[in-house]
Order: structure tokens, then C-alpha cells, then sequence
């Protein structure tokens, strides 16, 4: 396990935790495919923020964030057997809650084998403010057991200019590695960035902005990427007007990340309501986007959200088929394409759950 309270003061926090993602499968022009439950839900751990990617033999390797004895810990769990039971077998990193926020692990395998964990790595918290912003990642050789800092590919000073919420994936070239995350501008400004890396990870481009560039006044975040086919990307993110409510939106590239645009809603909830916190995987040909929303309340409370999906089988023209797969209070879920009919929601509904969902 590396330490967070001296990493993070040498500018180096360390988190990474990987696992393959499955090749895309491609788009078959469907219309919005309907989903149903499987199962109830799996426990994963006592944390938040949960992550999951297949690795290369089969398994599936995920983190979450646990909070233990005054410390924020990213956390390592690995399942044999489908994501039907889960074992702890490591922690990437720890940090003391009260002078540092440890937070978004992202798991991902790179195809040497090597897994990495990307996270966002603070000085400061919330209640006492922040000095510094960073997104770190970390690598295992050994299986996600053991942890060792790689690389801080962003890295700002506070008290604004916040980094946020990383994801990675490879390109079509099998080469390029993609890290995508949100940043501030302001408190009412937020951007959606994209790094790359061909070296795995040591060593990181500029960042582009892929979402926001458009507005000086939207805060575009929680950034979820899966293909459509081909080079075909879609994008998916949450986004608020000053002094509105969130919604969901997406971009879509045609040529594997280099550009993005056609900015579109994905899921809107009823005036006055928040949907927030996306993701978006292809399962089959169908995509699938999740959030959490307050819309089933009398009145808006983004601390009483429940977890739902939508799907589109138009490469996200049109989206629908609405079913909610955890409910409140549940924040922060993730997605995870099984196969080509089925896929894990996971999401913080008193600890790390995984609720397996079917498409037909």
C-alpha cells in the first residue's frame, strides 16, 4: 500500500488499480432495448465510488473507497466467479480524511498486463479547503496485490482549478492510452478534458477539452466514454446552468478521441429535479447510461438519489426505456458491460453494490 500524506506532499499520489475492458461489440440499429433486473444486489465492500474492468484472464478487478480508522483508502477487490462474490486482495493507496481527499479510483489493464489505478489525489477537503488538485495513478505487476506511484498526470494548485473523477481507456490503436477527467475554471465553469499516453502512463500530453469550450457558464462532469462502433466514441456527462438544475449530456467522436461534438441531451428529469453522476457502456450493439436522480421525490434532495438506466440502440440519438436499478439513497455508480445481453450497475447504496441487469 503506498501513503498518501507524504506522496501527496512530493506530488506524487498514489492510486491505480486496473482491469481490461471488453472489445466493443458493434451497433446493430436497434430501438431502445428494454431492461430488467437479475438478481438483487451483490455486496462488493463497505465503500463508495465503486469501478470494475474484466482482466485478461477472465476475472473482474474493481476498487472502491472505503473509509477507515480517520482515512480515506482506495481499496481493491477481485472476483473468479462473474462479479457473483468479491474478495479484498489490496489497498492502492491511503490518506488522512481530515487534511486530504483520496477519492475516484478507476481500474483499468493495459495490454503488457499491467494494471493501473488512476484517482484523484487532494490537498485539503471540502470542510477546510483545498491547496492543491491532482489525478494520480498507480500500477500493480501483481495482479492488483501490491501498488507503486507512477505518474500525476494533472496537477493544479487550489483553491479552484479542481481535477475530478478519471477514466481511462485504449484507443482503437491499442497503443494510445486515454485518460478523461473534469476540470474547474471556476465555481460556476467546468470543463471535460482528455490526456493521452503512449508510454502507459508515465508520461501524459497536454489536455484538450472535449465538452465545455462552448459555455463559460456550465459545469460538465462525471465523465463516462465507451465506443459505438468502430472508431465511433460516445461520451456521456452530467452538466448544470448556473442557478439550474443537472441534467445529462453527451458528445460523440468519429475519429477515436481526437475530436468530439454534437453535443446532445441524453436524460433530462422534470423541472426542478436533478439527474447526475452518468456512465455508458455498450452491451450487445445497445448503449446503456446511467445517473442518479431526485425526480421520484416531492421535492428536489440530491442527498436522497436513486441509481437508473437508459438505453439507445441509435448510437445515442435517442435514448429511453428508463428502469431504476438501485434505490435511494444511491450515488456514484459505475458501469460494467458482462456480455452481449447483460451488464453490472454498480453503485454506493449502503456500501458498494452490483446489480446485474438484462437487456432484450
Amino acid at each position: 500500500m503506498v501513503g498518501f500524506g507524504l506522496l501527496a506532499r512530493l506530488s506524487a499520489a498514489a492510486l491505480l488499480f486496473t482491469s481490461s475492458l471488453a472489445s466493443p461489440l458493434p451497433l446493430d440499429k436497434r430501438v431502445a432495448t428494454a431492461a430488467s433486473l437479475s438478481g438483487g444486489q451483490i455486496n462488493m465492500g463497505g465503500g463508495t465510488y465503486p469501478r470494475a474492468n474484466f482482466l485478461q484472464d477472465g476475472s473482474i478487478l474493481g476498487t472502491y473507497t472505503a473509509s477507515t480508522g480517520g482515512n480515506k483508502v482506495i481499496t481493491v477487490v477481485h472476483s473468479t466467479d462473474g462479479g457473483n462474490t468479491w474478495n479484498q486482495i489490496g489497498t492502492v493507496a491511503s490518506a488522512d480524511a481530515s487534511t486530504h481527499d483520496l477519492d475516484n479510483g478507476y481500474p483499468y489493464q493495459l495490454p503488457s498486463g499491467r494494471i493501473l489505478v488512476a484517482m484523484r489525489n487532494h490537498d485539503g477537503t471540502s470542510k477546510i479547503g483545498y491547496s492543491y488538485f491532482r489525478i494520480t495513478i498507480c500500477y500493480s505487476d501483481d495482479g492488483g496485490k501490491t501498488w507503486t506511484y507512477l505518474s500525476t498526470p494533472a496537477s493544479d494548485p487550489g483553491p479552484t482549478n479542481g481535477n475530478w473523477e478519471p477514466f481511462l481507456r485504449m484507443a482503437e490503436d491499442n497503443t494510445t492510452l486515454q485518460l478523461y477527467y473534469s476540470r474547474e475554471n471556476s465555481a460556476i465553469d467546468q470543463d471535460s478534458l482528455l490526456r493521452t499516453s503512449t508510454d502507459g502512463g508515465a508520461t501524459w500530453s497536454s489536455a484538450t477539452v472535449i465538452s465545455g469550450a462552448e459555455t463559460t457558464n456550465t459545469r460538465d462532469g462525471m465523465l463516462g466514454v465507451t465506443p459505438v462502433s468502430g472508431s465511433n466514441l460516445i461520451a456521456v456527462f452530467e452538466s448544470v446552468p448556473a442557478g439550474g438544475n443537472f441534467a445529462i449530456h453527451s458528445v460523440t467522436s468519429s475519429d477515436g478521441g481526437k475530436t468530439w461534438g454534437n453535443r446532445q441531451t441524453v436524460y433530462a428529469p422534470p423541472n426542478g429535479f436533478n439527474a447526475q453522476a452518468p456512465q455508458v457502456v455498450n452491451v450487445g450493439g445497445t448503449l446503456v447510461a446511467s445517473f442518479q436522480t431526485d425526480e421520484d421525490l416531492s421535492s428536489s434532495d440530491q442527498q436522497n438519489e436513486a441509481g437508473k438506466i437508459v438505453t439507445s440502440g441509435d448510437g445515442g440519438a435517442t435514448w429511453g426505456n428508463k428502469l431504476t436499478y438501485s434505490q435511494a439513497v444511491s450515488n456514484w455508480g459505475g458501469l460494467l458491460t458482462l456480455d452481449s445481453s447483460s451488464l453490472f450497475g454498480m453503485i454506493d447504496h449502503s456500501g458498494s453494490k452490483a446489480q446485474k441487469i438484462t437487456l432484450s
